[in-house]
């Protein structure tokens, strides 16, 4: 995917998410899913920044200072581009992602240390009628319940909520850079003079 286009994910879209991602083995919906978290980020930070001069972005490609995931969603954060809460989601899917990258075999989101990770991700969500809503649409035309569910539903409510930063987000205001050249600069007069 294009690291210069949105993946949209609007009310239309939702049936072509869920799609995606509940065909998925947990390990490949918890991949994939930080991925396209991770992505989302990144174009935010893009859109948010004032545009890199040269063609590669020296802050956020590679191995770069702000190339993690875990950067991304902290730089995020800190520039009040997210909030805590939707950080500490951010942070879970990512600490979830890390367990089954490392992970050989065996790999399954309702177990021990995982489905306990996702009942904390999912906690936030669960009340809204929303969330039970599409919970139940998602467990009936996909037979799937549980942990595994609960992870797709709250990897999809992060996303949409990144989405909607993405589609609204300004590039930082650079209407008063500081320049090299200031006014003392161009109009000091030598004392000698």
């Amino acid at each position: 995917m294009s690291k210069n286009k949105s993946h949209h994910l609007g009310k239309e879209n939702w049936k072509s998410f869920f799609e995606e991602f509940m065909a998925e083995s947990d390990r490949a919906a918890v991949v994939l899913g930080a991925a396209k978290l991770d992505l989302l980020l990144y174009q935010i930070l893009e859109r948010y920044l004032t545009p890199c001069p040269t063609g590669k972005d020296e802050l956020l490609d590679g191995d770069s200072p702000l190339s993690t995931y875990s950067s991304k969603i902290n730089l995020c954060f800190r520039l009040g581009l997210i909030d805590s809460q939707l950080s500490r989601t951010l942070h879970l899917v990512r600490r979830i992602r890390n367990n089954f990258a490392h992970e050989v075999s065996g790999c399954d989101l309702t177990s021990g240390a995982h489905k306990d990770r996702v009942r904390e991700l999912c906690s936030p969500l669960k009340d809204f009628p929303i969330y039970k809503d599409v919970s139940e649409k998602a467990s009936e035309e996909y037979d799937i319940s549980g942990a595994p569910l609960d992870f797709r539903l709250s990897l999809a409510f992060a996303s949409v909520a990144l989405d909607k930063k993405l589609d609204t987000i300004n590039t930082i205001g650079n209407d008063d850079p500081q320049p090299l050249i200031t006014k003392r600069i161009l109009n000091y007069e030598s004392e000698s003079s």
